[in-house]
């Protein structure tokens, strides 16, 4: 009787260790595991092939970065949507992000980029 219930103590002990592992959190922000990268149109992201970056995959808390905003156009008033065009999209360790956006839109060329937003993507 007593082999079973130091069994079960150690079963309990090792499922509670594991369990506060889950409990882990990234020691950088989403924004900091990518960087702007000079590719399609409009430019895109990358994966910023950090530890602290490659660590948050590696653990399973994330596959990567999702990102969003607005690319701007000319003549855009601020505090609208008109003349820019949103886009979302993620980027992760092995593939980057085009923003599917051109560099000319109704005749007005691209001036900047805005509303910037980036998350953990699961």
């Amino acid at each position: 009787m007593k082999k079973i219930i130091l069994s079960l103590s150690v079963i309990i002990f090792s499922h509670s260790v594991s369990a506060g592992s889950t409990n882990w959190q990234p020691s950088v922000g989403p924004g900091q595991c990518i960087v702007y990268a000079e590719i399609g149109e409009t430019g895109g992201y990358k994966w910023n092939n950090q530890d602290d970056c490659n660590e948050v995959v590696r653990r399973g808390y994330a596959s990567g970065v999702g990102v969003s905003g607005r690319v701007i156009y000319e003549g855009n008033t601020p505090g609208t949507n008109g003349d820019s065009i949103g886009y979302t999209g993620i980027v992760t360790p092995n593939r980057p992000y085009e923003r599917q956006a051109p560099a000319i839109y109704h005749g007005k060329k691209k001036v900047s980029h805005g509303d910037g937003y980036t998350y953990w993507a699961k």
